[in-house]
């Protein structure tokens, strides 16, 4: 039998700093926040907000201020317990380097553009 466990990573300074902020940001606004970790070097964390459907997206502008981080919206779902969106925070693209078989579809650029 395997006795091996995963363990989570220490959140870095920056996530650490984040989750903090949005944790103080999400109990004012009376909602939930948990996090998860990316699956792209240039994710810094995932954010999962849970609460009233119309609370949930009328705070997610103020929720996410300030931070300077990119936001791309993962999925969003209702479930019998509320409304719960997953949204990646991710370094700004003007700091992000090309990493060799990562892109997110942002970064695809307007498939209008040819």
């Amino acid at each position: 039998m395997d006795e091996r466990r995963h363990v989570e990573p220490h959140p870095t300074p920056e996530q650490a700093r984040v989750q903090r902020t949005l944790r103080d940001r999400a109990r004012g606004l009376g909602l939930h926040v948990g996090f998860g970790q990316g699956r792209r070097v240039t994710d810094v964390t995932l954010v999962v907000v849970k609460g009233d459907r119309l609370a949930v997206l009328r705070a997610l502008p103020k929720l996410f201020a300030g931070l300077e981080l990119d936001e791309e919206i993962v999925r969003s779902s209702q479930t019998p317990e509320g409304f719960e969106i997953v949204v990646a925070l991710l370094q700004p693209r003007r700091r992000r380097t090309s990493v060799p078989g990562e892109r997110r579809a942002s970064e695809l650029g307007d498939v209008a553009d040819g």
